[in-house]
């Protein structure tokens, strides 16, 4: 049976330490961005600075970039005096482009086990175990209208065996095939990641 292609950018499933995924993230604030959409699945750096409060910026990451971790909520409503009169889209779990100052909740755990669509080459059962980048579309208002969900897939062309040149540069590291009767390896097969580089797997300042 094939694979369904149904992008949805990275799903927290597990981690890699044996215990439960909590369900937990940090909250993060996006400045206004003109360039890129944001939706739950998305893969983010930290950016500069703060807001007047001190919770850090935010960005979206490229697949060369050091991820901080990925969206699983966008807040609804900020916090203010009152909310009354104030119509709150609960449905609305993604950021479309000039949004001003928004925030959103950020797994930022390097345990975390994801899952995540490849693209039409796919996984094999040999690929387990290699690196690989992300294929990331920077504006996603049209998928965001009807689906609002990344649509970053795993690179299946940047995939390296872990230790050869170049292999460390890449952000994810392929664990396993995610083990399902709808999915097989090849095109479009979920597969489960964890990630090779992350702002907060290694000391700060080290290589």
């Amino acid at each position: 049976m094939a694979n369904t292609n149904s992008p949805r950018g990275l799903s927290p499933v597990g981690t890699i330490t044996g215990a439960p995924f909590n369900e937990q993230g940090q909250l993060y604030a996006i400045a206004t961005d003109s360039s890129n959409t944001y939706a739950v699945g998305d893969v983010v750096k930290l950016s500069t600075g703060a807001d007047a409060n001190g919770i850090p910026f935010c960005i979206k990451a490229a697949s060369t970039d050091v991820p901080v971790g990925v969206i699983v909520g966008v807040r609804a409503a900020d916090p203010g005096v009152s909310l009354a009169g104030t119509n709150i889209d609960l449905g609305k779990i993604y950021l479309t482009l000039s949004s001003n100052t928004r925030y959103v909740n950020v797994v930022t755990d390097p345990n975390v086990i994801f899952s995540i669509e490849s693209d039409a080459t796919g996984v094999a059962a040999a690929d387990v175990n290699k690196n690989a980048g992300m294929t990331i579309t920077a504006n996603q208002t049209s998928l965001a209208q009807s689906a609002p969900l990344s649509s970053t897939v795993l690179a299946t062309s940047t995939m390296l065996a872990q230790g050869s040149s170049g292999s460390l540069a890449l952000p994810l590291t392929i664990i396993s095939i995610t083990q399902r009767p709808d999915n097989v390896p090849g095109a479009y097969s979920d597969v489960q990641v964890i990630f090779n580089k992350h702002q907060f797997k290694q000391a700060s300042g080290t290589a």
